[in-house]
């Protein structure tokens, strides 16, 4: 009798399937938890971000159209006056959406004394500019972010100089 090749396939159906499942969105468990029950995350609150002088680039203008982009150099401060951490971006406006918002890139290095971050996705530009919270997701590449992922959640006080911010990160392996 010729070996059977249903099974296998069936099996190799169901773990990829599983594979699939297990590989969702990264998160850090329930937004009700406390950081201290979720051992290895890293909870970030109340940050404030301030733009350092002048962005370098078309997003300087009042009006930013797709195609415009720019660099920027900002602080994080915590409850404090001194800078908790030295943010490197460069960003720009991809498209106009069929709602008339405008889809914007941010690709930031957050450079703190205990480690960096790195911060990369798409938000809605428009929202953003009128005060709605955006974020974008982050994987922690040295010191106590290492090995981590979460997002970084923002609003604009004052658009494109000023920021309420947190930073939220637990091991790679935590799924919610």
């Amino acid at each position: 009798m010729p070996p059977r090749l249903r099974a296998p396939r069936r099996r190799a159906a169901v773990l990829l399937g599983v594979l699939a499942l297990a590989a969702g969105p990264v998160s850090c468990g329930s937004q009700s938890a406390a950081p201290q029950d979720r051992p290895g995350c890293v909870s970030l609150k109340g940050l404030r971000e301030e733009q350092l002088g002048e962005v370098a680039g078309p997003l300087d203008g009042a009006s930013p159209a797709p195609g415009d982009s720019g660099v920027y150099l900002r602080r994080l401060y915590g409850a404090g006056t001194e800078p908790v951490a030295t943010v490197y971006g460069k960003g720009g406006v991809q498209q106009r959406l069929s709602d008339g918002h405008l889809l914007a890139y941010a690709d930031e290095r957050i450079e703190f004394a205990d480690g960096t971050v790195q911060a990369r996705g798409f938000y809605d530009l428009t929202d953003a500019a009128a005060g709605a919270a955006q974020y974008i997701p982050t994987i922690g590449s040295t010191g106590v972010f290492r090995d981590k992922a979460g997002r970084i959640t923002f609003r604009a006080v004052r658009p494109g100089r000023e920021f309420s911010a947190e930073i939220e990160m637990c091991p790679t392996g935590m799924f919610r």
